[in-house]
């Protein structure tokens, strides 16, 4: 039996996500620059994925504290960091678990 479109449609967003996840952490693995990090062709190819790709990067920032944010950021037009944490990347990565666990989207 076939699997729903809806289904392999997810499988193949979750593949590509983890293809370019893998490729981003990679090769800005010694950056310092969080410019250059976003800027980095992988990253900016998951933002273009768009709103379905939200929960993919939820779920990786869960295992990981990878610098997420502006992703985040630029597909949801939100940002529920305080101003007094910015910079602060264990409060970053904890207040967008938080958006994302009262979105149900983790």
């Amino acid at each position: 039996m076939a699997a729903p479109v809806n289904t392999l449609e997810s499988m193949a967003l979750a593949a590509r996500f983890q293809v370019l996840a893998d490729q981003w952490k990679d090769e800005t693995a010694y950056l310092s620059s969080t410019t250059a990090m976003v800027a980095h062709p992988a990253y900016q190819a998951i933002i273009s994925l768009g709103p379905s790709a939200v929960s993919l990067i939820l779920r990786d920032l869960e295992q990981e504290p990878a610098h997420w944010f502006e992703a985040l950021q630029a597909i949801t037009g939100e940002n529920p960091v305080s101003p007094e944490d910015w910079g602060k990347i264990p409060a970053m990565r904890a207040a967008w678990l938080s958006w994302g666990r009262k979105k149900a989207l983790i």
